[in-house]
């Protein structure tokens, strides 16, 4: 199973035709050529890819400094849907 990094790595490669090697964790989404349209357009693809819902707010609620930011966000959100799930009352 891929990791989160791969995962985002994933589509950073298919949607914006980055070269793997450019994209690390460290990458910053300027360094990679992207702006803040792109940086949008993401986030509604990690939000269909990780099954997550990224608040309204979007990039302001997300710390997006660099591509470890949003993959450390994007697993406090899971952690987050998984806590809420298991404390639903079961019906």
């Amino acid at each position: 199973m891929p990791t989160p990094f791969e995962r985002v790595q994933a589509i950073l490669e298919k949607k914006y035709s980055l070269a793997p090697e450019t994209i690390t964790p460290e990458s910053t989404l300027e360094s990679l050529g992207l702006d803040s349209l792109d940086l949008i357009e993401l986030l509604f693809d990690v939000e269909d890819e990780f099954k997550i819902r990224v608040p309204q707010d979007g990039g302001a609620a997300l710390k997006t400094t660099t591509i470890q930011d949003i993959i450390d966000s994007v697993q406090k959100m899971l952690a987050d849907t998984a806590a809420q799930a298991g404390a639903e009352p079961a019906a």
